[in-house]
C-alpha cells in the first residue's frame, strides 16, 4: 500500500515535469499535504466523474505551476526580492461578508484584484493556442458545476474572469482548505487543521510578488477565509500587509458555509454525510479562530475588524474607515462608483441561499458556544 501511495504522488509530479520541462519543485514541504490529500482521496471519497476530473486537474495545475514559480525564481531573483506594495488582505470566517466587499473595493482604480484564471496560474504562459484550451477548459469547468449545482450561483457566484479567492493561488502549498471545499476528504481537513504553515507563506509572498509585477503600480487586493487562522504566520511573511476581519454571528456563517460546500460536494462525490461535514467544518473553525484571536492579541496594529451589519447596511462607512487605517484618500469618483456597484449588486441578486444548522445535525446555540472564544 505505502509503495502505491508513494507511485501515486510520483506519477503526478513526472506528468508535471513532462507538462513544464522542468523539475525542481522547490522546497520539498509541500509533499506531504499532496501525500495526506491523494489518501484521503483514496481512502474518504468516491469520486464522481466530474470530481475525479477537478481533483485531478487541481493536483496537476498545482504541481505545474510549483515547477514554474521555482524556475522563475532562479531566473528573475531580484522580482522576489523586490518590496511589495503594501497589499490590502480580507478574510474571515466564510460567509461573513468578504466577497462583497472585496468586489466592492476592486472598482477602486488604485486597486487590483486577481481574478480567478490568474490565481489558478499566477506563472503566467506564454498567449497562444494551449493558453486559450486552459482557459476554455476552466470556463467549462465551472460552467459544468454550475449546471450539476443550481443554487451555486446564489451560494458563491464565481466566473473565471472575474476576482476570486487568492486561495486558488495557494493551491501550489497543498495547506489549504480548497481540497475540502472540492470533495469530502475529511482525513486532508484534519491533517490541515494542524498543519505548519510558515513555508505556505512564504511561497504566498512569491505569489505577491508575481502578481504585483502583471501591473506594479497598483495595490494588491486579496481575499480569502482560508487565511483567516493563519494570521501570525501571514504577516511575519508580509509585515507590509494590511489585514480586514469580516466578523458575523458564526452560527449563521458556519452554517451557510456547511451549505454551500454540501452542495459542491454532493456534485463531485458519490457519498456525503452531511452530519459528519458539520461536525468537521465546526472542529476546523474552533480551531481556526482560537489561532486567529492569539493573532489578533499580537498583531493589533495590522488587523481592523468589521462588523457584517455595518457592511450590509452602511457600506460607505466601512470602506471609509478601512481607506482611513490604510491613510488612502477616497479618489474623485470612487464614492460614484461604489454606489454603483451596491445598487447592481443587491443581496439575492442570483438567487436566495436557504440554510438551516438542523441539516447538519446542529443547533445554532451549539455553533455559538463552540466558538465562544470568536463570540
Amino acid at each position: 500500500m505505502r509503495g502505491r501511495r508513494q507511485g501515486c504522488l510520483e506519477s503526478f509530479c513526472q506528468a508535471a515535469c513532462r507538462a513544464t520541462g522542468l523539475d525542481d519543485f522547490g522546497d520539498p514541504y509541500y509533499r506531504t499535504g499532496l501525500r495526506v490529500l491523494l489518501r484521503a482521496l483514496r481512502r474518504d471519497v468516491r469520486l464522481t466523474l466530474i470530481g475525479h476530473m477537478l481533483l485531478r486537474r487541481s493536483v496537476s495545475l498545482a504541481l505545474e505551476q510549483r515547477l514554474l514559480i521555482q524556475e522563475a525564481r532562479k531566473a528573475q531573483p531580484e522580482l522576489f526580492a523586490a518590496p511589495l506594495l503594501p497589499p490590502l488582505v480580507i478574510t474571515g470566517m466564510p460567509r461573513c461578508g468578504t466577497t462583497f466587499l472585496h468586489r466592492l473595493l476592486a472598482v477602486d482604480e488604485t486597486m487590483r484584484a486577481p481574478i480567478l484564471r490568474e490565481l489558478v496560474e499566477p506563472v503566467a504562459r506564454e498567449p497562444g493556442v494551449s493558453h486559450s484550451l486552459r482557459d476554455l477548459r476552466l470556463k467549462t469547468e465551472l460552467a459544468v458545476m454550475r449546471h450539476l449545482n443550481r443554487e451555486l450561483d446564489a451560494r458563491h457566484f464565481i466566473r473565471s474572469d472575474a476576482p476570486e479567492e487568492c486561495m486558488f493561488a495557494l493551491a501550489v502549498t497543498f495547506r489549504t482548505i480548497l481540497p475540502w471545499t472540492l470533495a469530502p476528504v475529511h482525513a486532508f481537513l484534519a491533517w490541515y487543521m494542524h498543519a505548519d504553515r510558515r513555508q505556505k507563506y512564504r511561497e504566498y509572498r512569491d505569489i505577491l510578488a508575481l502578481l504585483q509585477r502583471r501591473d506594479p503600480g497598483r495595490r494588491l487586493l486579496l481575499k480569502a477565509p482560508d487565511h483567516l487562522g493563519s494570521l501570525s504566520e501571514l504577516i511575519a511573511a508580509v509585515p507590509e500587509a494590511l489585514i480586514v476581519v469580516c466578523r458575523r454571528d458564526p452560527a449563521i456563517a458556519l452554517t451557510s458555509f456547511n451549505s454551500l460546500i454540501d452542495g459542491l460536494h454532493r456534485v463531485t462525490a458519490h457519498d456525503t454525510d452531511r452530519v459528519r461535514l458539520g461536525q468537521a467544518s465546526l472542529s476546523f473553525y474552533a480551531a481556526e479562530t482560537e489561532r486567529y484571536v492569539a493573532a489578533r492579541r499580537t498583531w493589533p496594529d495590522h488587523i481592523l475588524e468589521v462588523d457584517y451589519e455595518n457592511l450590509t447596511r452602511r457600506p460607505l462607512d466601512v470602506v471609509s474607515d478601512i481607506y482611513r487605517r490604510l491613510g488612502l484618500p477616497v479618489g474623485a469618483g470612487l464614492e460614484e462608483r461604489l454606489w454603483a456597484f451596491i445598487a447592481g449588486n443587491p443581496k439575492d441578486k442570483h438567487g436566495r441561499h436557504v440554510y438551516s444548522a438542523a441539516d447538519f445535525g446542529q443547533t445554532a446555540d451549539e455553533i455559538r458556544q463552540r466558538l465562544g472564544h470568536f463570540c
